[in-house]
């Protein structure tokens, strides 16, 4: 008997062609009226074709826990190969994620 996981979110599954792709390296205005979760799929999909400097202080960027993108050190410790620690690795942020102090 063959297992089935959940469902997979459109954004998730490759073969998906995507309705609002980056607009000239941009984000749809969209992508704004999502929720968090939808936001941060859609990111991870298509981030390599974003073009850079653009303000995403307003988004649901890496994390369901903050808005905007996390901060360098996040990232640079899952660069370095930081095993716990980072967004990337843990699914906390050091320094923006909400939860921290609560």
């Amino acid at each position: 008997m063959a297992q089935t996981l959940g469902a997979v979110a459109p954004l998730e599954d490759p073969a998906y062609e995507p309705e609002h792709p980056p607009v000239g390296g941009g984000v749809p205005a969209v992508v704004a009226r999502w929720g968090a979760r939808s936001q941060v799929r859609w990111f991870t999909r298509f981030w390599r074709e974003l073009r850079f400097p653009q303000d995403l202080s307003g988004f649901w960027v890496f994390s369901e826990h903050h808005r905007g993108p996390c901060c360098l050190s996040c990232e640079s410790e899952f660069l370095d190969g930081f095993q716990g620690g980072g967004l990337m690795a843990d699914g906390w942020c050091c320094c923006h994620d909400s939860r921290i102090g609560a």
